[in-house]
């Protein structure tokens, strides 16, 4: 491999960290509990966001020896589709490799679609941040590629690979929820699955229950595929839950697949049953959806009874659950991976109520006595009621256990300090010298 590289570069090690929009907001908050961790292990860390949105300008801060690299940022989706449009007229001979590797889901021609772009995204992600990086890697470099997500990071840190060092460069991989079940998704298919899993050396899922699910689709590939939790920091004020403020805690962006509607007509159902219930919600959306969703509220819950808080980064909802005590968390999704949201939960110690799709009941311990909050896939607004009401008529006694149980969850199974420094070890031992 030959190298550009700055003279004054050292060799030392280096993580090529791949994500959707991450240090840019909102989005990817939870890797603020992980980016410290990376930055402590490995020498220089170069960070990639590779679908930020142009809209996305807020940037967080990060580590010193962070470094980002910025490709160009898209508009919409439509935008996307033009730039893979132009680099197709200017790269024929990629675009037709690409259209090759995308034939092979013919005769499906909107999966054909869908790996075509996928391909063509990645291809211009990886030209526009290729002389950048290697600029960045002095020889010697122990350097390894990790991408947050199997989806366009994914494919882009499998071309920068290629590109940079024949293939050899290790791509290691976290896979979540919409880029692990297909059924989530448009038509039912996730692009270029299988070529992903050929390429990249390990994928790391958030959930036992994604685990098991790629091992079972793709089983040639079932030894590269393994759970990796993660995991947020301890709370502010540890323990403080109260059942007394009824408060009502949710965490998610404003956006159909949350349910919030159903979670509004839960909330609602119990009130009518005199249970003082307030709610407060952290997360935005479209703004179209969300004043739907402030409309459905003002209409069916009682006046100053919720409260929307707009996004919030991870310290802002850490100081937020101390100041403002709550009573429960709950999660009413339709679909998830392993949600962040609740982890911080289970750090200031609610018991939480959640559905159970995803990987939703790794969070909820009752037989190491949390609160039994794991609710029907498709829950009803009663059903919402009846455990808000189980959970707010408990003895003191026994909802003190229940907060207790949650902490304790929380240091066994998803404490950011467990779980980051060994998979930041991991990545290190990883690394292989260009």
């Amino acid at each position: 491999m030959s190298h550009a590289a700055s003279p004054e570069l050292a060799s030392g090690s280096c993580l090529i960290l791949l994500t959707n929009c991450y240090p840019f907001a909102p989005g990817e908050e939870f890797i603020e509990s992980e980016i410290g961790h990376l930055a402590s292990v490995f020498d220089r860390v170069v960070l990639i966001p590779v679908v930020r949105d142009v809209r996305q300008t807020r940037r967080r801060e990060t580590p010193e020896n962070v470094e980002v690299i910025l490709p160009e940022a898209l508009s919409t989706t439509r935008a996307s589709i033009r730039q893979a449009t132009r680099y197709a007229v200017r790269h024929p001979l990629r675009a037709a490799a690409a259209l090759g590797r995308a034939l092979s889901s013919f005769p499906h021609p909107r999966r054909v679609f869908s790996d075509l772009r996928l391909d063509l995204l990645a291809g211009i992600v990886a030209d526009q941040v290729e002389a950048r990086v290697r600029a960045r890697l002095a020889p010697g470099t122990r350097t390894v590629f990790y991408s947050y997500w199997m989806m366009v990071p994914a494919r882009v840190a499998v071309r920068l690979s290629t590109q940079l060092g024949d293939g050899a460069v290790p791509v290691i991989s976290r896979a979540h929820g919409y880029d692990v079940f297909s059924e989530r998704s448009a038509g039912n298919y996730l692009p270029q699955r299988e070529l992903l899993l050929s390429r990249v050396s390990q994928v790391f899922t958030a959930s036992e229950n994604g685990a098991e699910y790629l091992r079972a689709k793709y089983p040639d590939y079932a030894d590269r595929i393994q759970t990796g939790h993660l995991g947020v920091g301890p709370a502010i004020s540890a323990g403080n839950a109260s059942r007394d403020s009824l408060k009502v805690y949710t965490c998610a962006y404003l956006v159909p697949v949350k349910r919030i509607p159903l979670l509004i007509e839960g909330l609602a159902v119990a009130q009518r049953r005199g249970l003082k219930v307030n709610w407060s919600h952290i997360g935005s959306g479209e703004a179209g959806y969300a004043a739907s969703i402030e409309r459905q509220a003002e209409d069916g819950l009682e006046p100053g009874s919720f409260e929307f808080l707009g996004d919030l980064s991870n310290d802002e909802v850490r100081r937020q659950y101390a100041a403002q005590p709550g009573a429960v968390f709950v999660n009413v999704s339709e679909s998830e991976g392993v949600p962040v949201s609740i982890m911080e939960a289970l750090a200031q110690g609610f018991p939480v109520i959640a559905t159970d799709v995803g990987g939703n009941s790794e969070l909820i311990d009752v037989a190491g006595g949390m609160f039994d909050g794991l609710l029907a896939g498709t829950p009803t607004a009663e059903d919402i009621a009846d455990r808000l009401e189980a959970l707010f008529t408990a003895l003191p006694a026994e909802y003190e256990r229940y907060v207790q149980a949650s902490l304790r969850h929380w240091k066994r199974a998803w404490s950011s300090d467990t779980n980051y420094t060994t998979f930041s070890a991991h990545l290190l031992d990883s690394a292989i010298p260009l």
